[in-house]
């Protein structure tokens, strides 16, 4: 963590408390403590914790954001629908904590997302592109980009937090199905079948 800026670091630790204890209880001293800063100094770069919080989310998607538009200059629909899909699954694979964080915002009303809302615009705006271009050339159905979207983010999020349920379940009933497949390779697999649902 020796490179990361200190903004960087409090983002970084910040994230990972969020995730393991939510909003409520999680305390800006024990952040500050494991970051070997003083609280001050995380009053320096964010205004308060509510402040902290909204940056997590926002820069997720920000960083997302970035990376969609530098990465997908495929004119191919196909091919661009399934380089959209493997970079979430490449940034909820670099941030495992983030799953949990955005379940929670989405069990309990989505209002720091939706601060986030330009972000989320952006992304929302190249998959929109991606299936209408699919969509006038014959190759995709007519589809909701944010039910794409859902599909996506849920199946994303969701693979992280049932990571203990799914083991649960493989111990109790010694079943051969595999439960533990790797991130890459649900992100491979999510984009395979949502390819094949909006195919025509």
């Amino acid at each position: 963590m020796s490179n990361l800026s200190k903004r960087e670091l409090i983002l970084k630790v910040a994230t990972k408390h969020f995730a393991e204890y939510g909003y409520d209880k999680t305390v800006l001293d024990n952040i500050a403590k494991e970051c070997n800063i003083s609280k001050p100094a995380i009053y320096y770069h964010f205004r308060d914790k509510k402040s902290l919080y909204k940056e997590i989310i926002c820069d997720f998607f920000r960083r997302v954001s970035k990376e969609i538009e530098e990465q997908i200059k495929e004119t191919n629909p196909i091919l661009a629908l399934e380089a959209y899909v493997k970079i979430f699954g490449s940034f909820f694979l670099k941030e495992p904590h983030f799953s949990s964080i955005f379940a929670k915002e989405l069990a309990f009303g989505s209002s720091s997302i939706q601060e986030c809302v330009s972000m989320l615009y952006l992304v929302l705006e190249k998959l929109t592109k991606i299936l209408e271009d699919g969509f006038k050339l014959g190759v995709f159905e007519k589809e909701n980009p944010f039910m794409i979207q859902l599909m996506i983010v849920s199946t994303l999020t969701n693979y992280h937090t049932t990571k203990k349920l799914r083991s649960n379940i493989s111990l109790k009933f010694q079943t051969s199905l595999e439960l533990e497949p790797s991130l890459e390779n649900i992100a491979e697999t999510l984009a395979q079948k949502i390819l094949k649902a909006v195919k025509c």
